[in-house]
C-alpha cells in the first residue's frame, strides 16, 4: 500500500486492473486505450506502451500521438516521428506534432508541409504555427497575415498575438525603408546609418531570433546605407551576415572592406570574431590594430590585456590594462570598463604571487626535447608537446600542435582549452564530437552542456542521453530529472536515477528510492535511501521508514521515522507552487497507533492538529485514539471533520459505526 491507502482501496485498484486487463486481452472496443491509460496513471509507462501500440495499430490516432509524445520525452526522436507519421495524414493533432518535431530538427520545408496538411484537417494550431513559420523563415508576411486572420476567426488567441507581432514588424520595416530612402535621395551617409538605428536596439534582438527572415531584410537595408557611403552600415551588415555560420567568410570580407575604407571599429569586430573562434594570433593582431587606431579602443585594450594574462605575458598585459579610459571617437569606452580593468590587474598581481600559476621552469627546460620528439614522431608525441605548450601558457602554439596531432583526445583537449579561454562554445562542438563518438562520456556531456547554454533543448537532450548511455553519472541524473519534470514517465526517470546512483551520486539515489516507495517497491528502495542518508540527505529517513513499515519491519521503521522527525528542519524546501512540505509525524503517529502505543502517539497527533487543524490523517488518528479510550463523542467529532472534507468510504464506515455505538449507549441510559 502507498501512504494513505486502505486495504479496501488497494483491492479496488487491483480489481479494476484485473477487469481492464481482461477486457484488453479480449480486444474489446476501446479496451486497449483504457488499460494503457490505467497503467500510465499508476506510473507504469513501460507496461502501458505495448497497449498503446495495440490501440494505435487499431487506428486510434490519440494512441499514436501518445506514443509519439512518450518517445519524444525520452529523446527517441526517430520513434516519435514514426508514430506521428502513422496517423498524421488523418489526424490534425498528429500532423501538428510531426510538423513541430520536424521544425525543431531544422526541417523547415517538412514542417511547413505538415502544418499545411494539419490545417486542412481542421487543426487551428497547425494553421497558426504554419503562418508564423511562413513569416519567420520565408518572409511571407502578407500570406501569413491572411492565414492568421483565419485562425483568429476560429478563436485562436495565439494567432491574434502573432498577427499583431507580424503587423508591427511589417510597419517597422516600411518605416525604416522610407527613412532610408530620404537619406539616399540626399546622399547622406550619416543620415542613412541613423535611419536604421532602431535595428541596433536590444528590443529587436528577439525579432531577429524568432523571425530570422527579418535578418535578410535588415541586411538589405544596411547594404543600401553602405552604398550611400556609411562604413558603419557595412559593419552592421557584416554582423548580420555572420549570424549564418555558412556565410562567415562573406561577413569577414565585408568587415575587412569596412576596415580598408577607414572605419576603425571594423578591426575590433574582426578581432572579436577571431577570439570567438579560438584564433588568438589573429585576434591579437586585430585588437592591436583597434587599440592603436586614432582614438583607440578600450575594449580592444582590455582583450589585449586578457590575452596577455592567458599567455602569461604579464608585463605586456599590465601595460594595456593601465591604458584604460583614454579612448575617444569611434572606439569610445563604456561604464563597465574601469571595474573590468581593475579586476584583471588584481588577477595579474595574484598570478605573480603564486608560482603554481606561472610557467614551470622544469617543463620549460624539457620543451626542446618534446618538440624534437613531436617533429619526428606521430600523434602521441605531438599530443605530448601540445599538452606541454598549454601548461606553459603558450596557447596559440598549443592549438597548432593539438590540431596537428588530430586524435580525438587531442581535439578534445583543444576544445577544452579554447573553452577555458572564452571562445564561443557553439563553435567548439566539432572538437568534442570525435571523442564523444569514440565513447568518451565526459566529451558527450560537455557537448550537452554547450547546447544547454545555447538553449537548444533538443540537441542538449540528445547529447545528455548519449552521455548517460556511455556511463556519465551526472548525465544520467539529468536525464531522469528532465523526465520527471516533464511528468508522466516515472519508470524512465527512475531507471536513470538508479544509473546515476550506481555512479556514486547520492541525490539521484534519494530520488530513485523515493520513486520506488511512491510506486510500492519498498524492498528495492532500501539500499538507495540508506545511501542517501549516509550522504546527509535527511529526508531519506522518512521514505526509508515508510518503506520498512510496509514490509513489516516495524521496529526499524520506527527508528527511521523518529530520525526523520528530528531532522525535518533540514529537509529540502518544496519546489513549485503546489508542492507541500514533507511531515514525517503522521507516518510515525500512524505506526504507533497500529502498535497500540497510544500514549506515545497522542502528543504527536495533538501537535499535528494544532499546526494543521484540517489535517485528515490527524483527525483519523485522533478519532481512533478517542474510540479506543472510550470517548465516542470525541471520536465522532474527529470523523465528522473528515467526512466534511473527504469522501473516503472507510471514514464514513467508521463514523457510522461510532454513531451506532453512541445510539446504543444513549438508549441504555
Amino acid at each position: 500500500m502507498t501512504h494513505g491507502e486502505t486495504r479496501k482501496e488497494v483491492k479496488e485498484v487491483r480489481d479494476e486492473e484485473a477487469e481492464l486487463a481482461a477486457a484488453a486481452e479480449a480486444g474489446g472496443e476501446g479496451a486497449y486505450r483504457a488499460y494503457a491509460t490505467f497503467l500510465g496513471k499508476h506510473g507504469r509507462m513501460d507496461q502501458a506502451l505495448p497497449w498503446w501500440v495495440r490501440a494505435a495499430a487499431d487506428g486510434d490516432a490519440d494512441a499514436a500521438r501518445t506514443l509519439a509524445i512518450c518517445h519524444k520525452d525520452r529523446w527517441e526522436f526517430a520513434e516519435a516521428e514514426r508514430w506521428y507519421r502513422s496517423a498524421a495524414d488523418r489526424d490534425g493533432g498528429c500532423a501538428f506534432g510531426l510538423a513541430t518535431l520536424l521544425k525543431e530538427a531544422g526541417d523547415l520545408d517538412g514542417a511547413q508541409e505538415w502544418y499545411a496538411r494539419g490545417a486542412a484537417l481542421g487543426n487551428v494550431q497547425c494553421l497558426t504555427n504554419g503562418a508564423v513559420l511562413k513569416a519567420a523563415h520565408h518572409g511571407a508576411f502578407a500570406e501569413a497575415q491572411v492565414q492568421l486572420d483565419e485562425a483568429v476567426e476560429l478563436g485562436d488567441r495565439k494567432a491574434a498575438s502573432a498577427r499583431q507581432v507580424i503587423e508591427n514588424i511589417v510597419d517597422d520595416l516600411e518605416l525604416w525603408k522610407d527613412r532610408l530612402a530620404r537619406a539616399e535621395a540626399d546622399r547622406d551617409a550619416e543620415g542613412a546609418f541613423e535611419a536604421l538605428s532602431p535595428l541596433r536596439d536590444i528590443e529587436y534582438a528577439g525579432m531577429f531570433r524568432y523571425y530570422p527572415s527579418t535578418i535578410r531584410a535588415a541586411e538589405a537595408l544596411y547594404a543600401r546605407a553602405a552604398a550611400v557611403g556609411s562604413h558603419q552600415a557595412l559593419i552592421e551588415q557584416a554582423i548580420l551576415v555572420a549570424r549564418d555560420s555558412d556565410r562567415f567568410e562573406e561577413a569577414r570580407a565585408l568587415a575587412v572592406q569596412a576596415h580598408e575604407l577607414g572605419y576603425s571599429g571594423a578591426a575590433y569586430v574582426l578581432a572579436v570574431w577571431a577570439f570567438e573562434r579560438g584564433d588568438q594570433r589573429t585576434a591579437e593582431q586585430w585588437f592591436r590594430t583597434a587599440a592603436t587606431a586614432p582614438g583607440g579602443h578600450d575594449r580592444a585594450r582590455f582583450y589585449l590585456g586578457l590575452l596577455g594574462i592567458m599567455q602569461r605575458r604579464l608585463d605586456e598585459a599590465e601595460r594595456w590594462l593601465r591604458r584604460a579610459g583614454t579612448a575617444e571617437g569611434e572606439g569610445e569606452s563604456d561604464d563597465a570598463a574601469p571595474e573590468m580593468f581593475a579586476d584583471e590587474l588584481e588577477d595579474i598581481a595574484a598570478i605573480r604571487a603564486d608560482p603554481a600559476r606561472l610557467p614551470d621552469p622544469a617543463l620549460t627546460a624539457r620543451l626542446p626535447m618534446l618538440r624534437a620528439a613531436a617533429e619526428s614522431g606521430g600523434p602521441e608525441e605531438g599530443f605530448a608537446y601540445a599538452d606541454a605548450l598549454e601548461r606553459l601558457y603558450r596557447l596559440p602554439e598549443a592549438a597548432d600542435w593539438y590540431r596537428r596531432a588530430g586524435t580525438p583526445r587531442a581535439l578534445l583537449d583543444l576544445g577544452r582549452m579554447l573553452q577555458d579561454c572564452g571562445a564561443d562554445e557553439t563553435l567548439l562542438v566539432p572538437y568534442f564530437e570525435p571523442a564523444a563518438e569514440a565513447g568518451d562520456a565526459g566529451a558527450a556531456y560537455s557537448i550537452a552542456g554547450i547546447h544547454t547554454h545555447a538553449k537548444d533543448e533538443r540537441a542538449a537532450g540528445i547529447w545528455t542521453l548519449k552521455a548517460a548511455e556511455l556511463g556519465h553519472a551526472r548525465a544520467a541524473w539529468g536525464v531522469g530529472w528532465t523526465s520527471e519534470e516533464r511528468g508522466g514517465d516515472p519508470q524512465f526517470a527512475e531507471r536513470w536515477y538508479v544509473r546515476a546512483a550506481e555512479g556514486g551520486l547520492a541525490r539521484p539515489a534519494f530520488l530513485a528510492g523515493r520513486s520506488m516507495v511512491r510506486w510500492g517497491r519498498y524492498a528495492e528502495a532500501e539500499q538507495w535511501l540508506r545511501m542517501a542518508w549516509e550522504n546527509d540527505i535527511p529526508e531519506a529517513a522518512y521514505h526509508l521508514g515508510r518503506a520498512l513499515r510496509r514490509i513489516g519491519r516495524t521496529t526499524e521503521a520506527e527508528q527511521w521515522l523518529r530520525r526523520a522527525v528530528e531532522r525535518v528542519g533540514d529537509f529540502d524546501q518544496p519546489r513549485g507552487p503546489l508542492a507541500q512540505r514533507v511531515d514525517p509525524r503522521p507516518e510515525l503517529a500512524e505506526l504507533l497507533v497500529e502498535m497500540e502505543r497510544d500514549a506515545e502517539a497522542a502528543p504527536l497527533v495533538a501537535d499535528i492538529l494544532a499546526e494543521y487543524p484540517g489535517h485528515l490523517d490527524g483527525h483519523r488518528l485522533a478519532g481512533q485514539l478517542a474510540r479506543r479510550r472510550g470517548d465516542l463523542t470525541t471520536a465522532e467529532q474527529h470523523f465528522a471533520q473528515i467526512e466534511e472534507r473527504d469522501s473516503d468510504p472507510g471514514t464514513r464506515m467508521s463514523l457510522r459505526e461510532i454513531r451506532e455505538l453512541l445510539a446504543q449507549v444513549t438508549h441504555e441510559h
